[in-house]
């Protein structure tokens, strides 16, 4: 993608995502690639997205757990989504993303100072763009929830961000 369109595009996600936040569209997700994973974020459990930086690294943290980086004034854990969804794919976040990951924050309601590492935006999703996918895996944990497909086949699923917050395992980093 030339950077000009790759500019325009964040320009447009960002314009959407704005009037999805003031309830001006009917989107109810941002849509990211994390690894293999194909998740849908709610926008209200959302907050700012960031490109990447790499973060400072926390001795004896878990592999998943990427560091802690300074987003404008405030001090968040990052955490590679991939990483923590099993996928132990080594490589540098940014060359894994194509120059596209990114890092999404929670949203400040939330009350956790983290981001997600995303290798990918992939845009907004709404209800009306994705059917059950009854085919989809069964057993998930209680924050993932269950498989949807988008129009062109692809299985989506909703990673609900305060359930995420409040996991045993995510909150214990080190």
């Amino acid at each position: 993608m030339a950077r000009s369109s790759l500019i325009e595009f964040q320009g447009r996600l960002a314009e959407r995502l704005q009037g999805a936040q003031q309830n001006r569209s009917e989107s109810r997700w941002l849509a990211v690639i994390a690894g293999s994973h194909h998740l849908l974020l709610p926008l209200g459990q959302s907050g700012e997205i960031s490109s990447w930086e790499t973060p400072t690294a926390l001795p004896h943290a878990q592999p998943w757990f990427s560091g802690l980086l300074n987003l404008r004034g405030v001090l968040c854990g990052v955490v590679d989504l991939a990483a923590f969804l099993g996928e132990s794919d080594a490589r540098d976040p940014q060359a894994r993303g194509g120059g596209h990951s990114r890092l999404v924050q929670f949203s400040s309601r939330l009350e956790l100072n983290c981001a997600l590492l995303v290798d990918q935006l992939a845009g907004l999703r709404t209800p009306s763009q994705l059917t059950p996918d009854p085919g989809g895996a069964a057993a998930a944990p209680p924050w993932l929830g269950p498989p949807l497909r988008d129009a062109a086949g692809q299985s989506w699923r909703e990673l609900n961000l305060e359930l995420l917050s409040q996991d045993p395992r995510f909150l214990q980093v080190v």
